[in-house]
């Protein structure tokens, strides 16, 4: 038996149409005859032809506000835990968790997310957004009632897997409704979106945990995330040119490739266990490291394996990452993430620690990041979307983020305001310039059938930088923090620097044994900072691989199809 989704949840009259409610396409395959006034594009071809409605008005930007909040809500609670993890380490007792109150998030919000891409492509997209969110905000409610660790590490799966679906259909939602020459601007928002909650995550948590209860973290998650499941039930509509696959509920099952997602979900588990272990409290020669570590390897090989028999069915149909065009972007939207998390992460601890600025104190001084990101994306989405040509933003964007990574790695312990400051204008504006990029250039090449799917890989591969490489940071900072003190002070616990909270530095430790520390600290920072330098130039590099191609227009139903270069083009 078959299951028919819903392909038409708008109804639109022609009062609405002429109010401006809606901008009117039709597209069909052919000669490709374009007309275009007032909005409203047609092309035709024989009889056949469909008509495209895009949200214009106070509905476009009802549901971009719905969605830019949910998004703002999903990526809040993706930082909100690192200054509360002291005080949840205190009431569970439990020190050997601490890697995993932080890191679990990542890994379902990575290894789902193309499985929630497969979902939008068979089932409506209003339903499954909804699914994503009450997910969500159930592991809300498990993390801020847990009583022990075991339960609250659950719960940030939960709400992991709540982040993927919500982040990924926001993203795929903005392709839907907006008209394609509004797209890049609003997806250069959306992104905006996500990295002022981000940042500003850790300084909600820092309040709540010292004013009232860390628990507060996932309280405060509900009083938002029920007005925006009402504004999701109210105004997220789909358009009724967008057209769902058909297939049976078996079917569906089976496209979502389970069995690729176990094998990329242990493999992540897997390095994750190694590196939180390895020179902490395993020596990296102990071989439960190293099994650990093969295991990463080998199931991360079978990964590939599986879904190259997958076919069609794999979570990551391996023939969209064929042509050129789509690895390099992919990889792109990887890489970029490598140096962006790795300073929006640990420039608070440097703050923090070695200046021994408060929480709220290093939010503001964060501030040029956030502003000059912002300002990099939107200007990059607003020029994208008028020109349609992106491979330039991507060069320009890794350069500029090179340069101020390299400045970041020199800050030093007495650095002034002036130094870092500069440094996180000149980086953030980079990262700004092409994070979202290869989002908006894919959607645009990509058919429609494979939108979805190529919406959840990228996001795959956006959220895989957190599983990867803050995990890697975290291990790389600890490691060079205790080998420093090894040497300059070995008679320092390390157990308790490792438990004390980088605001708390100074309130146990005095004298030679603080600056032992601070001068750790520093070290430890570096090498990450040393590691952002490195994905930044990577970014730059790979950039020069991306094909000169210019964004065809999204009416054009012909744009959506490869050329015939564009198929022989395979690495």
């Amino acid at each position: 038996m078959s299951i028919e989704t819903e392909t038409e949840t708008t109804t639109t009259s022609k009062a609405e149409v002429d109010a401006g409610q809606f901008s009117t396409a039709s597209i069909s395959n052919g000669d490709n005859q374009v007309m275009e006034k007032n909005d409203t594009i047609a092309a035709f071809d024989g009889e056949e032809k469909t008509e495209f409605f895009y949200l214009e008005g106070w509905r476009l930007w009802a549901i971009m506000g719905t969605l830019y909040l949910n998004t703002l809500l999903a990526a809040l609670d993706v930082g909100i835990i690192a200054t509360a993890i002291p005080a949840i380490t205190d009431e569970f007792l439990q020190l050997n968790y601490v890697g995993w109150y932080g890191g679990t998030i990542f890994l379902t919000l990575s290894t789902a997310s193309p499985v929630w891409g497969k979902l939008y492509k068979y089932v409506s997209a209003r339903y499954v957004y909804l699914v994503s969110i009450v997910i969500f905000l159930v592991g809300s409610i498990v993390a801020a009632t847990a009583k022990s660790s075991i339960p609250f590490i659950i719960a940030r799966a939960l709400q992991g897997l709540g982040c993927s679906g919500s982040i990924g259909g926001s993203v795929l939602m903005i392709n839907y409704v907006a008209h394609p020459a509004k797209q890049p601007m609003l997806i250069g928002l959306w992104a905006t979106v996500y990295m002022i909650s981000t940042i500003i995550g850790p300084l909600i948590g820092g309040a709540f945990t010292s004013h009232v209860t860390w628990r507060w973290c996932f309280w405060i998650n509900l009083p938002v995330g029920g007005p925006v499941l009402v504004a999701v039930i109210l105004f997220f509509h789909v358009p009724k040119h967008v057209k769902y696959s058909k297939a049976t509920w078996k079917e569906i099952i089976l496209q979502l490739d389970l069995p690729g997602f176990a094998f990329i979900f242990t493999s992540l588990v897997c390095y994750t266990i190694a590196l939180q272990w390895g020179g902490l409290t395993k020596p990296w020669s102990d071989g439960n490291v190293i099994a650990t570590l093969v295991m990463w390897v080998v199931l991360t090989i079978g990964f590939f394996v599986v879904e190259y028999f997958q076919g069609e069915r794999a979570m990551m149909p391996l023939r969209l990452l064929k042509t050129r065009l789509q690895w390099t972007n992919t990889l792109y939207a990887m890489m970029v993430n490598c140096a962006e998390f790795q300073v929006l992460f640990y420039l608070p601890i440097y703050f923090q620690s070695v200046h021994g600025q408060s929480a709220i104190a290093s939010g503001v001084n964060t501030l040029p990041f956030i502003a000059f990101f912002a300002l990099g994306s939107m200007m990059s989405g607003g020029i994208i979307g008028k020109t349609r040509i992106f491979q330039p933003f991507l060069l320009a964007g890794g350069l500029l983020a090179t340069v101020g990574a390299a400045l970041l790695y020199t800050v030093e312990l007495k650095s002034s305001k002036a130094r870092y400051l500069g440094s996180q204008v000149i980086f953030g504006f980079g990262i700004g310039l092409g994070c979202q990029v290869p989002l908006m250039a894919l959607q645009s090449f990509t058919s429609p059938e494979d939108v979805a799917s190529v919406t959840g890989i990228i996001v795959m591969m956006n959220s895989l930088s957190g599983g990867y490489f803050v995990t890697a940071a975290e291990s790389v900072f600890d490691n060079r923090l205790l080998e420093s003190l090894a040497v300059s002070a070995p008679s320092i616990n390390p157990g308790l620097v490792l438990a004390t909270g980088a605001t708390q530095l100074r309130g146990v430790f005095k004298g030679q044994d603080l600056t032992a520390i601070l001068a750790g600290y520093m070290a430890g920072v570096k090498d990450v900072f040393a590691w952002s330098l490195a994905g930044a130039a990577f970014t730059a590099v790979l950039a020069l691989v991306v094909p000169f191609k210019k964004m065809p227009p999204v009416e054009d139903a012909s744009a959506k199809e490869k050329s015939e270069d564009e198929k022989e083009e395979t690495v």
